[in-house]
């Protein structure tokens, strides 16, 4: 877990604006807090898969604890690393993955939480592959992003080579270093890290999670 030394500054958060978004936004919206479970709070993470509905339901106590506590978990990442010099990156988990989804399906196709819960399973399943975590937390990540409404698996970009297009697109993300896909992993619950992995692997995690 980040350490609590970082003070955050204040964050004013009007909820009734919740209210006025359509139920697939509200989703895709959830997809940005339940990553914060995963790269830096476990305790964060089991509360969301007790709350799930409540949020879904636009319960005001639960949409205050999962606004405040995503903002305390972002507040610390980038107290810590405010010139973006490596541990902010963990708030990308998710997204290398979804913003190849993003950019293969053409703009609003997929909302960006949408491609980004996608991404969150692909990453794990690719953590996992890597010896990092075990097939109970993919599974257990899978059935929260599934009970958000949100989308477990990647669409095919590519018919005729799929994993290729992913890779494709991936290496011209702004987290690629010199073509090297860089990627945010769970190395265990509520600790992430950001390192490479063999394309073989991501083609392998690809063809596996995508429709």
């Amino acid at each position: 877990m980040i350490g609590a030394f970082y003070q955050p500054q204040l964050v004013v958060c009007n909820l009734s604006t919740l209210d006025t978004l359509p139920v697939r936004e509200l989703r895709a919206g959830l997809a940005e807090v339940i990553k914060y479970g995963p790269i830096s709070d476990k305790e964060f993470m089991v509360w969301l898969e007790a709350k799930m509905e409540a949020l879904l339901g636009r319960d005001r106590t639960a949409l205050l604890h999962a606004i405040r506590r995503s903002c305390e978990i972002k507040a610390q990442v980038v107290g810590v690393d405010e010139r973006e010099s490596g541990l902010r990156a963990i708030l990308n988990f998710g997204h290398t993955f979804g913003h190849a989804i993003e950019a293969g399906m053409g703009y609003g196709v997929w909302l960006h939480g949408e491609g980004v819960a996608a991404g969150m399973v692909m990453a794990a399943e690719l953590s996992r592959r890597l010896g990092m975590v075990d097939e109970a937390f993919v599974q257990r990540l899978k059935s929260l992003i599934e009970r958000a409404g949100l989308p477990v698996r990647g669409p095919v970009l590519d018919a005729s080579n799929n994993a290729g297009r992913y890779l494709e697109l991936m290496r011209i993300d702004k987290k690629s270093e010199a073509g090297e896909i860089r990627f945010v992993l769970i190395d265990g619950p509520g600790k992430a890290v950001v390192r490479g992995a063999p394309d073989a692997l991501v083609r392998e995690v690809i063809d596996a999670c995508c429709a």
